[in-house]
C-alpha cells in the first residue's frame, strides 16, 4: 500500500446565510460557494520514452489476464488483457513518480481528500481488431473507495488506430489526446470509455487513488 497524503478534517458551516439564497433564471439557487473541482486535467513529462518502454516490459513480464467487469468476463462490455503491478524493488520508482505528480495536481485542481494507491497499478493491453472498454465509471460497490482516476498513455499513437480514451460530461465526449506519456486525471465518478482498437496494440497504465468517502 502506498500512502502519500494525510487525511484532512473539514468542518462544514451551516450558517444562517442559507436562508438568503435566491433562485436564478435557470431554476437553481445562487451558490454560497463555487465548486472549483476540475472535470479533468492532462499532464506530461512525468515519464520519459525510456521509462514508458520499461513500464511496458515490466507489465508484459507476467502473464496477463482477461479484464473483468463486476468479477465476471463480458467481452461485449470489456475486452482487454490486464496485469496488476504493486510496489516492489522493480516498480517502486513508478509509484514514487506518480505520487509526486498526484500530490501536485490534486492540490491545484481537485483538492480531494486522498490517502493511497492501495489497489496498485493496472497495466492494460488492447489489441486489434475489436478490444475496447464500453462506457463506465470507476466507482461502485465492492471496488474500494476510488476518488481520482489516472490513465497513462504508454504507446506511441503511430503504433495503433482507434483506442481513444473518451470522457463524457453530456453532449459530445472529450477525446483525450493520443500523446505518448500523457496522463489524464479525472474524478472516478466521470463516465468514460476506450473505443475499439482497430489496428495495432494500445498499452496503458491505469490507477485509482483512494481516500475517505466523499461527504
Amino acid at each position: 500500500m502506498v500512502h502519500f497524503i494525510k487525511s484532512a478534517n473539514i468542518d462544514i458551516d451551516l450558517s444562517d446565510s442559507y436562508n438568503s439564497l435566491k433562485v436564478d433564471q435557470s431554476g437553481g439557487a445562487c451558490p454560497l460557494y463555487h465548486d472549483h473541482v476540475e472535470n479533468y486535467i492532462f499532464i506530461n513529462d512525468v515519464f520519459s520514452d525510456k521509462d514508458l518502454q520499461k513500464i511496458i516490459k515490466i507489465g508484459e513480464a507476467s502473464k496477463l489476464s482477461k479484464g473483468l467487469t463486476s468479477s465476471s468476463y463480458n467481452p461485449d462490455i470489456r475486452n482487454s488483457f490486464v496485469n496488476f503491478l504493486y510496489p516492489n524493488n522493480i516498480t517502486s520508482w513508478i509509484f514514487e513518480r506518480l505520487r509526486s505528480a498526484i500530490v501536485g495536481v490534486n492540490e491545484s485542481y481537485f483538492k480531494f481528500d486522498l490517502t493511497s494507491l492501495e489497489q496498485g497499478l493496472q497495466f492494460t493491453r488492447y489489441e486489434a481488431p475489436t478490444q475496447h472498454y464500453s462506457w463506465h465509471i470507476d466507482r461502485g460497490m465492492d471496488v474500494g473507495i476510488r476518488k481520482l482516476s489516472l490513465s497513462i498513455q504508454l504507446s506511441d499513437p503511430e503504433e495503433y488506430e482507434g483506442g481513444d480514451l473518451e470522457l463524457s460530461f453530456g453532449g459530445d465526449p472529450v477525446v483525450v489526446p493520443k500523446q505518448k506519456g500523457l496522463i489524464a486525471l479525472f474524478p472516478s465518478y466521470v463516465l468514460h470509455r476506450v473505443t475499439p482498437v482497430t489496428k495495432g496494440t494500445r498499452y496503458s497504465l491505469v490507477c485509482w487513488v483512494s481516500g475517505p468517502p466523499f461527504r
